[in-house]
């Protein structure tokens, strides 16, 4: 008998700390339409309402703080109790963090602006006489990077790259399809001036992003979340809401 109340208090310690670290868990999120950004001071979005679900079903309070993305990243893989969406999973993210997801899948091609002439069909021919825009830090510069390409210009934000793209001083530039017209909006920019090309950088795969000492048994639970809500349909009805 007292092995027994020794194994029900433990297990009882075990579930209090878990909901514990669950509740204290920061979320962060960065702007990129129409997953996340601000509007009327309030944050909305795709990722950001799925997520605001997925609390529901777990017990966690509602908040969410907007970072940029590099910063937001870095503070998820050095940090304790922090939580970051949406992240692409990366090889050389692996083992940085604690994945939950996929959120969502996006391809992410290459855009031109429409009627420029661009002498390449394949990421290969990329590599030589073009040169491709790139936002700082984000998983399409860390990716070309690591394949070698040398001839990226480097910019703070996407839309910036868009915006040079549309005035010819850029050949191209990675963008995810999924993103593309809401970020050609936000870049002030007609979005039929842009085209996309068919290349193909990569399948963008989105997840949230737990710092690494989050218990297994707080990620299982946030997965279980996620798989309800698209086993349930709450979740198409979500990505139809934000996503045409």
């Amino acid at each position: 008998m007292k092995y027994l109340r020794k194994f029900f208090i433990t297990v009882a310690l075990i579930l209090f700390s878990i909901v514990t670290f669950a509740s204290d868990i920061t979320f962060l999120t960065h702007s990129i339409k129409p997953f996340s950004y601000e509007q009327d001071g309030e944050i909305k979005g795709f990722a950001v309402t799925l997520v605001r679900e997925m609390m529901r079903e777990v017990g966690q309070p509602e908040d969410f703080r907007m970072f940029p993305f590099k910063r937001g990243l870095v503070m998820v893989q050095n940090q304790p109790g922090h939580a970051l969406f949406i992240t692409a999973r990366r090889p050389e993210r692996e083992d940085t963090v604690k994945w939950v997801g996929p959120l969502i899948e996006s391809g992410v091609y290459f855009y031109k602006k429409r009627g420029r002439d661009l002498q390449a069909e394949t990421l290969a021919d990329l590599k030589n006489n073009v040169t491709i825009g790139v936002a700082i830090g984000n998983a399409d510069h860390v990716y070309l990077e690591a394949q070698g390409f040398k001839n990226l210009s480097t910019l703070t934000s996407q839309t910036k790259t868009l915006d040079l793209l549309s005035r010819n001083r850029l050949d191209v530039t990675p963008v995810s399809e999924i993103v593309m017209p809401e970020l050609a909006k936000e870049a002030g920019i007609d979005v039929n001036l842009i085209e996309r090309t068919n290349i193909k950088l990569y399948d963008s795969t989105l997840f949230l992003a737990f710092s690494k000492t989050t218990p297994d048994a707080v990620i299982q639970e946030w997965q279980e979340a996620l798989d309800l809500l698209k086993s349930s349909g709450r979740y198409q009805e979500i990505y139809n809401q934000f996503i045409q």
